[in-house]
């Protein structure tokens, strides 16, 4: 009994380790959910519009109507060295919607942080563009320094019916490299998906995912809205194979708070947390 429950100790923590070296190709460059919502629904968020779509589409950021701001932190796998902190805030003017947001990953040994500044535009009543420029700066300990640049991405939202939006997004346009003198890249994330609205208390998601460095993933995932003031959220994913599950609620009608977690077979929980303010 003691033997099998070191090697399953053990083998978690080889598999977080290399999970944390694979960081520096993808998750720590800004590739993480910056939303409870969107993680208890497998982060099949490319389709919604919500304040958060500055991490997830900045084409959806068309449909923030008030200025928001918003506040977040995941501990990836229950683990200190692999913690997220996030913050979004959009101001909409008129057929158009600016984002500022920063999202903090890592630890003393290796920390990186992505600031970036976004832009939505209406191009007609049923179609949105997103463009956004982001800095990224990578830290590890102090034998190997400092290493930081520039990237963007863009954005598509696309009304399709009164009940079904489309979303796309590539992020890191051009795999930019980490270092001048290595071929050594960012990552490049490509998403499409589609939201579905089945009545004012249920949609459904669904996405696929294709990260330049990782096979195809598939995402699903629902919420349901039994009043104005709470929702319950899941959602499953492929490549690997995860499930998810959260809860929401809604105060005064400009507050909202959410709680999500994502299971991995492997290496366990990924508790999140995100609270979002509407300030106008």
């Amino acid at each position: 009994m003691y033997f099998r429950t070191f090697n399953h100790f053990l083998v978690k923590q080889i598999l977080c380790f290399l999970f944390l070296c694979c960081s520096l190709f993808g998750w720590g460059q800004g590739y993480l959910s910056n939303s409870a919502r969107a993680l208890s629904m497998s982060n099949a968020s490319v389709a919604l519009t919500d304040v958060w779509a500055h991490a997830n589409n900045p084409a959806a950021l068309v449909g923030i109507k008030k200025q928001s701001i918003g506040i977040s932190y995941q501990n990836r796998f229950s683990l200190k060295e692999m913690q997220t902190q996030g913050l979004v805030y959009a101001i909409p003017f008129k057929r158009m919607v600016f984002s500022l947001g920063s999202q903090l990953y890592g630890y003393q040994q290796y920390r990186s942080m992505k600031n970036g500044v976004g832009m939505s535009m209406a191009l007609s009543e049923k179609v949105s563009l997103g463009v956004q420029l982001n800095h990224h700066s990578i830290r590890l300990n102090e034998n190997y320094g400092n290493s930081s640049m520039l990237t963007g991405e863009m954005g598509l939202l696309v009304q399709f019916t009164e009940r079904i939006r489309f979303g796309c997004s590539v992020l890191n346009i051009g795999r930019t490299k980490i270092t001048p003198n290595a071929n050594e890249r960012l990552t490049t994330l490509m998403r499409l998906g589609m939201q579905y609205v089945i009545s004012n208390q249920v949609f459904l998601v669904s996405e696929v995912e294709k990260n330049v460095l990782y096979p195809l993933s598939v995402k699903l995932g629902a919420e349901y809205k039994p009043s104005t003031k709470i929702c319950f959220r899941g959602g499953v994913a492929t490549a690997p194979i995860s499930f998810s599950f959260g809860v929401g609620t809604t105060f005064k009608n400009r507050f909202q708070l959410d709680l999500g977690t994502a299971y991995h077979q492997l290496l366990g929980w990924s508790p999140h947390v995100s609270f979002q303010v509407d300030l106008n």
